[in-house]
């Protein structure tokens, strides 16, 4: 059964609207006609069957009607990613990725060593990705994707979490580093966790020491320097198979 994004702002009681690209994969892509049966979620716990009441190609919008709800309530830890700006499409893969591992959030942020500015159409684009790989994963909720930060914003949200997580692969096989693996263990099951990951090069070592002072503990995977796309995917990864999300 195939599945389309519908905001919860276009459901009604028995009725959903699909319009904008999603009407466009249903009607040109997907090509269902009236009276096929879709699955429908709204990213926020809710999932429908509905059936296809019209497909006209002459309209901008299809409406279906709701024959099946299910809510689905979100699982502990919630797990947002601070994510330095890579360079090029790798955070298209990020988000990709990241999504079907189960995250909550995503912050794109700006740093000392990750100062572009993605466009508008760029963001916009990062929006239809996380919504494809939402439904290719068949999830209820969909992650937040907010607005790129400065660095210094990100470590002002920091108080909210239980475990903050910084990557430093600088310190990687040195006695002060501490594995990833083992602070998780440290908290049985925290409400939430933030995890930083660096661009490439990394966070500046004034970043480090600023995130560390705010909360933040600094972690490795070992050994190995991972680039910024896989740590950020190995990061969720871990904490998802730790809590069993």
């Amino acid at each position: 059964m195939h599945t389309l994004y519908v905001p919860p702002s276009q459901i009604h009681t028995d009725i959903a609207t699909i319009t904008g690209s999603e009407h466009h994969h249903l009607r040109n892509v997907l090509r269902i006609t009236s009276g096929e049966t879709i699955r429908i979620i709204d990213g926020q716990g809710n999932i429908y069957t509905a059936e296809v009441l019209n497909t006209d190609t002459n309209q901008l919008s299809s409406e279906v009607r709701i024959l099946t709800h299910e809510f689905h309530a979100q699982v502990p830890p919630s797990l947002t990613l601070f994510q330095g700006l890579p360079k090029h499409d790798k955070m298209a893969l990020i988000l990709q990725k990241t999504t079907e591992l189960g995250i909550t959030q995503i912050v794109p942020i700006y740093s000392a060593h990750a100062l572009q500015k993605p466009s508008q159409n760029r963001y916009e684009r990062w929006h239809r990705i996380v919504i494809s790989a939402t439904k290719q994963c068949e999830r209820a909720w969909l992650p937040e994707l907010c607005e790129p930060q400065p660095f210094e914003a990100s470590l002002t949200q920091l108080e909210k979490f239980p475990l903050c997580l910084i990557l430093n692969p600088q310190i990687a096989g040195k006695s002060q580093a501490q594995h990833i693996k083992a602070v998780l263990r440290e908290i049985s099951q925290p409400t939430s966790i933030a995890l930083f990951i660096g661009p490439e090069g990394g966070f500046s070592n004034q970043e480090i020491t600023a995130a560390i002072k705010n909360g933040c503990v600094s972690v490795t995977f070992g050994t190995n320097i991972l680039r910024t796309e896989t740590a950020a995917i190995a990061a969720v990864a871990v904490a998802a198979y730790e809590y069993q999300l």
